[in-house]
C-alpha cells in the first residue's frame, strides 16, 4: 500500500531520523511509538502527504484512499453534528439540497410533472448510494463515541474542541477509507468511547497507523509497533506486550555489540599508539587506522532511557477514615446526579472512577475536594488531613510570573536544583524548557507543572482527574511507580485502563444517583461487570491479567513455537515482497513482461499468506 525508501527528515538542523526503509502493507496495524519529540507525528504527517522529508521516497498504490485525525481540530463549522460526520459523502449532502430545494418549490405551489420526478429520481439516487444506510451507520458511530440522539441535530460550532474531534473521527470511521491514521485519538475520548473505538477497529479490516499513549489500547488495536528511537526507525510484530519483550532483548542485544565494538575500538587504537613510531609495524597501522575510519560506528542506547525515581511525599500515618458522605445528593437545576449517597474513604485505599461519560464523576471528585458543595446531605473529612486536588483546567494556581523551576522550588525548598531538574524530567522538562515561564506554556505544559507542583505537597488524599493525559509513556511509568510507592489514599478518574490497574486496589462504578463498590483494580471490575451480566466472555486481551488462563502448558508451548516461526515466516515473507518489487522497479526489466507478471503474481500470493499470518498470530498472542 505505502512503500517508505531511505527516507530521512530534519527539523531546525537537528536529524528527527534517516534511513527509513518500512512498508505498510494490508492487513497492518501499526502503533507509532516513541519518546516525546522524537518526530512521531512529522513521520505520521509524512506518510500522509502533509509534511515534507528532506532524502528518500515514498510510493502508494493507486486509488487508495486515506482517512486522517490529527491530535487537535479547533475550528467548527455551522453544520450539525450529524451532516459534518457525513461529509465524507459530499454526494448525499448535494442530493439532501436538491431535495430541499424541490420541496419548497413544491410548498409554494410550483408543483409539476417535471420536479415530482426529479424528486423520485434524487430518492433513488439516495437509495443506490446506501444513503439511508449512512445515516444510520453515523448515528451508530456518533452514539459509540459519546453523542445522545438529541445531539444529532445541533450546530458543531456549539461543542467544545474534544468534542469536535469525536466528530471528525466519526467521519473518518463512516468513510471506511483503505488505511486510517489517527494521532491520539484516545485524547479526547472518555474510557467508554474509548472501548467503544476499540471494538471498532477490531471488527473493520482496513489498515491502521496510530500514535498513542494508551498501552490497553495499543495491546488491543495494533499487530506490529513501529518504533522511533535513535533517530532510527524500527518495526516490530506483535502488539504493543510483545514489542516491550522484543525490545528487551534488542536492547541487550544492542548494549552488547555497543560494549564489544568499544573494546575492539580501544584495543585497536591502545595498538596504535603502542606502534605508530615503529618502522616494522607501519603497514599494520596505517591498516587499522583506516579501519577505524571506515568502522560504521554502534551509538549508545540513549542515556535518557535511564530510571526516574519519582517520590510521592508520605503524610504519615492517616486517620481510619479520610472523607464519609452521609446522604449526600446533588443536583445541578433539575438534573439530579446524586441522590443519598453513603460512602467511606479510607486509609490506602487507590480507588479508580469508572462510568459512562456525564455519570457524575468529575462531580463525585469536586465534591471531595469541596470545590463543590452537596445541594443534600454532608461531607465529613478527618481532623488534620490535607487533600490534593489535580484537573487539568485548574491550572489558576500556577503564578503567571514564576518560571518552571521557580514553581516547584517554592514548594520544595528540601531539594537541589539538580534534584528539581531531575524530577521536572519525569513529566517532559528538560534544559532550557524549565526556565520558561508560565504565562507562555501551552495548555498541556501547564497541566503538566500543576502536577508536578500537587504531587510535592505532602497530603493525606490525592484526588487525581485524567493526570496521565500530557505524559507520554515513560512518564506514565514513572508516575505510576511513584503512586504506588505512596502510602496515602489515591480517588482518581482515568481513561487509561493499564494506569488504573497498577495503582488501583477499589474500583467506584458511578450511574444511577449513586456509586457501585467493585473490590478490586480496573480489570477485576470488568471481569465482575461481566459476570453480573450473565457473559461468559472476559476481556479477550487481557494483558495483565493471566488468572483466567486455562490453557495447558503443553498447549501454550506449541503456541509460542508455532508463534516464534510465524515471525520468523514474516520476516521472510517482507523479504520476499522486497526483493520481488526490487525486480519490478529494475528500468531493465521493463520490457520483460513474463518477468514482471511473475513477480506481480508472486507478491499477491505472499501478502495472501501474511494476511492469513497476522490473523494467526493475534490468535496465538491473545492464547499464550
Amino acid at each position: 500500500m505505502i512503500y517508505i525508501d531511505s527516507l530521512s527528515k530534519s527539523y531546525n538542523g537537528s536529524c528527527l531520523f534517516s534511513d527509513v526503509n518500512i512498508s505498510l502493507k494490508k492487513g497492518m496495524r501499526i502503533g507509532l511509538v516513541g519518546a516525546n519529540g522524537t518526530g512521531k507525528t512529522t513521520l505520521l504527517r509524512i506518510l500522509i502527504g502533509e509534511d515534507d522529508f528532506d532524502t528518500g521516497n515514498i510510493q502508494k498504490d493507486k486509488n487508495i484512499t486515506i482517512g486522517y485525525l490529527p491530535q487537535d481540530i479547533i475550528s467548527g463549522s455551522g453544520d450539525t453534528v450529524l451532516e459534518e460526520a457525513q461529509k465524507s459523502f459530499p454526494e448525499l449532502k448535494k442530493i439532501e439540497n436538491e431535495l430541499s430545494i424541490l420541496n419548497k418549490q413544491i410548498k409554494k405551489g410550483a408543483e409539476n410533472e417535471k420536479t415530482v420526478e426529479k424528486i423520485g429520481e434524487l430518492h433513488d439516487r439516495y437509495e443506490v448510494i446506501g444513503g439511508w444506510k449512512i445515516e444510520q451507520d453515523a448515528k451508530k458511530i456518533l452514539s459509540g463515541l459519546g453523542f445522545k440522539e438529541l445531539q444529532f441535530g445541533e450546530k458543531l460550532n456549539t461543542f467544545s474542541g474534544g468534542w469536535r474531534m469525536r466528530v471528525a473521527l466519526a467521519s473518518i470511521l463512516l468513510k471506511k477509507p483503505d488505511i486510517i491514521f489517527l494521532d491520539e485519538p484516545t485524547n479526547h475520548l472518555d474510557l467508554e468511547a474509548t472501548i467503544w473505538l476499540e471494538t471498532f477497529l477490531n471488527d473493520w479490516k482496513g489498515s491502521l497507523v496510530l500514535i498513542s499513549h494508551d498501552r490497553t489500547f495499543l495491546d488491543k488495536s495494533v499487530n506490529h509497533i513501529l518504533e522511533i528511537e535513535l533517530r532510527k526507525v524500527f518495526l516490530f510484530h506483535g502488539n504493543y506486550s510483545s514489542y516491550i519483550k522484543e525490545k528487551s532483548i534488542r536492547a541487550e542485544q544492542h548494549r552488547n555489540a555497543f560494549n564489544n565494538q568499544q573494546k575492539k575500538i580501544k584495543d585497536t587504537e591502545k595498538f596504535i599508539e603502542r606502534f605508530r613510531y615503529k618502522n616494522t609495524k607501519a603497514t599494520q597501522v596505517q591498516s587499522r587506522i583506516k579501519a577505524l575510519e571506515k568502522l560504521d560506528k554502534i551509538e549508545a542506547l540513549d542515556l535518557d532511557n535511564k530510571v526516574i525515581q519519582l517520590t510521592i511525599p508520605n503524610p504519615g500515618r492517616s486517620p481510619l477514615k479520610i472523607i464519609s458522605c452521609n446522604d449526600l445528593g446533588k443536583s445541578y437545576g433539575e438534573n439530579r446526579v446524586f441522590n443519598n449517597l453513603n460512602l467511606t474513604i479510607e486509609r490506602k485505599q487507590k480507588i479508580g472512577l469508572v462510568g459512562h461519560n456525564g455519570a457524575g464523576k468529575t462531580t463525585l471528585l469536586k465534591l471531595f475536594a469541596g470545590v463543590i458543595e452537596p445541594s443534600e446531605g454532608k461531607i465529613e473529612n478527618a481532623n488534620n488531613i490535607n487533600i490534593s486536588y489535580y484537573a487539568q483546567h485548574q491550572l489558576e494556581l500556577l503564578d503567571s510570573n514564576d518560571t518552571i523551576y521557580q514553581t516547584i522550588a517554592k514548594v520544595s525548598s528540601n531539594l537541589s536544583e539538580t534534584e528539581i531538574r531531575t524530577y521536572l524530567g519525569s513529566f517532559l522538562f528538560s534544559g532550557d524548557d524549565i526556565d520558561k515561564y508560565n504565562k507562555v506554556l501551552s495548555g498541556g505544559e501547564k497541566a503538566r507543572v500543576a502536577l508536578a507542583r500537587m504531587l510535592l505537597i505532602p497530603a493525606n488524599i490525592l484526588l487525581l482527574d485524567e493526570p496521565t493525559n500530557h505524559l507520554d509513556m515513560k512518564s506514565r511509568n514513572v508516575l505510576e511507580n511513584a503512586l504506588r510507592n505512596y502510602e496515602g489514599s489515591i480517588v482518581c478518574i482515568s481513561h487509561d485502563r493499564f494506569f488504573l490497574n497498577r495503582i488501583t486496589n477499589l474500583t467506584y462504578e458511578v450511574g444511577n444517583y449513586g456509586v457501585h463498590v467493585y473490590e478490586g483494580n480496573y480489570d477485576y471490575y470488568y471481569w465482575k461487570k461481566n459476570q453480573k451480566e450473565g457473559s461468559d466472555v472476559v476481556d479477550k486481551d487481557k494483558a495483565h491479567s493471566n488468572s483466567l488462563n486455562k490453557i495447558s502448558y503443553k498447549e501454550r508451548k506449541k503456541n509460542k513455537n508455532r508463534l516464534s516461526w510465524i515471525k520468523r515466516r514474516i520476516k521472510n515473507i517482507d523479504k520476499g515482497i522486497d526483493s520481488a518489487r526490487a525486480v519490478i522497479q529494475n528500468k531493465k526489466n521493463i520490457d520483460n513482461f513474463i518477468l514482471l507478471q511473475k513477480k506481480t503474481e508472486e507478491i499477491e500470493i505472499f501478502e495472501k499468506e501474511y494476511l492469513s499470518l497476522l490473523e494467526e498470530e493475534d490468535t496465538l498472542i491473545r492464547n499464550i
